[in-house]
């Protein structure tokens, strides 16, 4: 008798193709053996300025992003909801550097497992932009305009992917925390939470 597999569903509270894709590539990372991976994007409003400035700011737009997905239909039966937002803030020499913040919910889990990316620095050019007021992913775009296609900046690619001259994606960067961010999910009883999750695994 063959068992059926187990599907693994994920909401993702944006309809960014990055994020939908950063979310599925962190979870099939974790993923237990014989399950399936399903991931997709709803709506989900952070509540802040379109380029979040400092971790406060950034890290409640990830947390209300992520409140949005769990309360949207397709999140209300998601096994796990996820948010992303990325965030800019001024670092220890008085420069722009940038970051984000991602939240993972399990279902019926008040828990949240929030963590924080790997920071990296900007170009004076495009910190100018920003102080002019435009989000980073535009200004990536302007500032790049002659080595990039227009729209690169809010695409896969994103503005550590002009950056590196594509080596790490915006996808790659958000995938990895993706992971961390599930650590608690893999390792219930050891963190006091449910054990409910689909993740968990024993002992």
């Amino acid at each position: 008798v063959v068992e059926p597999q187990r599907v693994l569903s994920v909401v993702v509270g944006s309809t960014s193709r990055p994020k939908i894709d950063a979310a599925r590539a962190g979870f099939e990372r974790l993923l237990p053996p014989g399950a399936v991976l399903r991931v997709e994007g709803v709506e989900a409003s952070s509540g802040v300025s379109a380029q979040p400035v400092g971790f406060l700011e950034t890290q409640r737009g990830a947390r209300q992003r992520l409140e949005a997905a769990r309360s949207s239909v397709a999140g209300q039966c998601a096994d796990f909801c996820v948010a992303y937002e990325g965030g800019i803030e001024i670092g220890d020499l008085g420069r722009k550097v940038c970051f984000a913040v991602i939240c993972i919910q399990s279902r019926d889990d008040p828990y949240i497992s929030e963590v924080r990316s790997a920071t990296h620095s900007l170009p004076p050019g495009i910190e100018k932009l920003i102080d002019e007021g435009q989000e980073l992913g535009h200004a990536t775009d302007a500032f790049f305009e002659e080595r990039i296609a227009a729209g690169y900046g809010k695409s896969t690619g994103g503005t550590i992917g002009a950056l590196t001259g594509g080596v790490v994606d915006r996808v790659e960067y958000y995938a990895h925390p993706t992971a961390l961010a599930l650590v608690p999910f893999i390792n219930a009883e050891a963190y006091g939470i449910s054990r409910a999750n689909p993740l968990c695994r024993g002992g």
